[in-house]
C-alpha cells in the first residue's frame, strides 16, 4: 500500500487494530473475506477485491526426511487445479492471463504449470521436501491442490490423501495411537522468508503431557521440519497435538503410520481440524463397522459433548447415545462401532469449544494387511471448495471415490461441479435438508467442486476413496477446504494536522 504525504495532511491508521489488518492482508493475500456493506466508505473501512495471487502448501513425502530414521520408499503425487467458472458464481475474475505452478519452496524452483481453469496439472514428489502451489492473476482465485499416494504391497501398503492448505499460527491435529509399531510424524512446513519457532503440546486422556520436547522447534525458511510424536510421548493412546508458532506461521500435517508386527496396518494423513468451537462437523467418514470419534477440549473447563451421525435421511444417534463429559485439556475417544456400514458425516456439539476428528479402520482380518482413514472436522464452505481427483488403478479396477456434502442447522441448495480431462464442466444441483450428509460419486471426473447457491445451512464437504484387492482394502478421507477468492485491502484515514 502506497501512502502519499503532502502539506499538512498526514495518513495514519484509524486505530491500532488496523495495523493487524494490514499485516494480515500482506501475509495472507488469499484470505477469503466478505465484501463491504452497501454504501460503505471504502476509503476508510477497506474494500474487497478478487485475489490476484494465492499460495497453497503441500508437505511432500511424509515418510522421508526424519533425522535418525531411514526414509521409507513412498513418493506422493501433487495435483492442482483452478475451479471452473461454473463454480465461481458472482465472482469477477482478473482480466490478466494467469497460471498456477507446482514447484519446490525455494525461489526459482522449476515445476509444472497449468494455464486453464478446470484442467488438472500434477507431478510426482520423491524427495524429502515440501511443494508450493502458486496461482497468479486470472488463475489465482479458486485454486485447490491435493497430495496423495497409493502403495499396493509391502510394509507401506496403504492409501493416503491430504488437501494442500495455507499456513496458520495455531492448529490442532488429532490422529495416532499407542499400539506397538505405530508412529505419528508431524510435518511442519514454513513457506516464508524467515525461520519460524514452533511450540508443540501433546494432549492425551489425562491432559497435557509434561515434556520439554517439542518446545522451540525451528522450521527453516522455505523448508520443513518433521517431529516424531514418540519423542514427546510414545505411550499416549489418544494423542492430540496443539501447534503454536512464534514469528510466522506454518502448515502442519500429522501422518499416522502403523506396522503391526510384520503386517501393514495402514497409513493416513490428518490435517488440522476446524478452529475450536462448540459445533464441529466432520464432513466425510467412510465407515465399515468400526470407528472412533476423537474429541479434545482445548480449555480448562469440562465439556459436555453430544455427538451424532449425519445420514442422507437425517441425524442418527450414535450407539450408546453419544453424550459424554470430557475434562478440560484432555482427549476422549468415543466408539462408533455398531452403526450400519456406509459413508457418514459426524457432528459434535458441546457447551465449550472443542476440536474433533474420526478414525475408521478397514482390516476385518488382523492377520492380513489393512488400512484406515482419519477425517478431521472442517470449516464451513463460504465460497467454493474443491479438489483435483487422482484416478488410480487398484486390484482389478479403479478406486471408488465420492464427495460427501453435509448441511447443518438448516437446509441448503448446493451445486456440485465436476470437470473432465479437457476442463469441461458439468454440474448437479442438490437440495440438502437440515442435518444430513449426501454422497455423490465422482466417476471419471478429474476435479470436483462444491458451492452453495441458497439456504441458511452450514455446508461442508469431503472426499472419500476406497479400494479392494485380494489382500484387503485401502481407504482414505479428507475435507475439502474453502478456496481463496477475495482479499481485503485496508483503507487509511487521512487526518489533518
Amino acid at each position: 500500500m502506497i501512502v502519499s504525504i503532502t502539506g499538512v495532511v498526514r495518513a495514519v491508521l484509524a486505530a491500532g487494530a488496523g495495523v493487524g489488518l494490514v499485516y494480515a492482508a500482506m501475509q495472507a493475500p488469499g484470505a477469503v473475506a466478505l465484501g463491504p456493506a452497501a454504501n460503505a466508505d471504502t476509503t476508510r473501512d477497506g474494500a474487497t477485491s478478487t485475489v490476484r495471487s494465492s499460495q497453497l502448501v503441500c508437505p511432500g513425502p511424509e515418510l522421508k526426511g526424519l533425522a535418525g530414521l531411514d526414509d521409507l520408499p513412498v513418493d506422493v503425487t501433487v495435483a492442482a487445479a483452478a475451479a471452473p467458472v461454473r463454480a465461481l458464481t458472482g465472482l469477477s475474475l482478473p482480466h490478466d492471463v494467469g497460471a498456477f505452478t507446482i514447484a519446490g519452496l525455494a525461489a526459482g524452483s522449476k515445476g509444472v504449470s497449468g494455464t486453464a481453469r478446470g484442467v488438472v496439472a500434477s507431478t510426482t514428489a520423491g524427495d524429502a521436501a515440501a511443494r508450493s502451489v502458486r496461482g497468479s492473476q486470472s488463475l489465482a482465485p479458486g485454486l485447490a491442490a491435493t497430495q496423495s499416494w497409493l502403495v499396493d504391497k509391502g510394509d507401506q501398503r496403504g492409501l493416503g490423501m491430504a488437501p494442500c492448505g495455507r499456513p496458520a499460527a495455531d492448529a490442532w491435529l488429532l490422529a495416532g495411537g499407542g499400539a506397538p509399531g505405530r508412529q505419528e510424524r508431524l510435518v511442519l512446513t514454513n513457506p516464508g522468508d524467515n525461520p519460524v519457532t514452533v511450540d508443540l503440546t501433546l494432549h492425551g486422556a489425562k491432559g497435557p503431557v509434561a515434556s520439554p520436547n517439542g518446545k522451540g522447534v525451528v522450521v527453516p525458511s522455505r523448508g520443513r521440519t518433521t517431529v516424531l510424536l514418540d519423542s514427546i510421548s510414545g505411550t499416549e493412546t489418544s494423542p492430540a497435538v496443539h501447534v503454536v508458532t512464534h514469528g510466522g506461521s506454518v502448515h502442519a500435517v500429522l501422518n499416522d503410520f502403523w506396522l503391526d508386527g510384520s503386517v501393514a496396518a495402514g497409513s493416513e494423513d490428518a490435517v488440522a481440524t476446524a478452529a475450536p468451537s462448540r459445533n464441529q462437523v466432520i464432513a466425510a467418514l467412510p465407515y465399515d463397522g468400526k470407528g472412533t470419534l476423537r474429541v479434545a477440549v482445548p480449555g480448562d473447563g469440562e465439556a459436555v459433548v453430544q455427538a451424532r451421525a449425519l445420514t442422507n435421511t437425517g441425524p442418527k444417534a450414535l450407539p450408546g447415545g453419544g453424550v459424554v463429559r470430557v475434562a478440560g485439556g484432555t482427549v476422549r475417544d468415543l466408539s462408533i462401532d455398531g452403526l450400519p456400514i456406509g459413508v457418514y458425516g459426524l457432528q459434535v456439539r458441546a457447551d465449550v469449544p472443542v476440536v474433533a476428528a474420526a478414525f475408521a479402520p478397514r482390516r476385518p482380518d488382523t492377520a492380513k494387511p489393512g488400512d484406515f482413514a482419519w477425517s478431521s472436522s472442517s470449516e464451513q464452505v463460504l465460497g467454493v471448495a474443491g479438489t483435483p481427483v487422482t484416478r488410480r488403478e487398484f486390484g482389478t479396477g479403479i478406486l471408488g471415490q465420492a464427495v460427501v456434502i453435509t448441511s447443518t442447522g438448516a437446509g441448503a441448495n448446493v451445486e456440485v461441479v465436476m470437470t473432465d480431462t479437457a476442463g469441461t464442466a458439468s454440474s448437479r444441483r442438490l437440495d440438502l435438508t437440515a442435518d444430513t450428509a449426501t454422497r455423490v460419486d465422482v466417476g471419471e471426473a478429474t476435479s470436483v467442486w462444491v458451492h452453495r447457491l441458497a439456504g441458511k445451512g452450514q455446508v461442508r464437504a469431503g472426499l472419500v476413496a476406497v479400494g479392494r484387492d485380494d489382500t484387503g482394502q485401502v481407504v482414505s478421507a479428507m475435507p475439502l477446504l474453502d478456496a481463496a477468492l477475495r482479499t481485503t485491502s485496508v483503507g487509511l484515514l487521512e487526518i489533518p494536522e
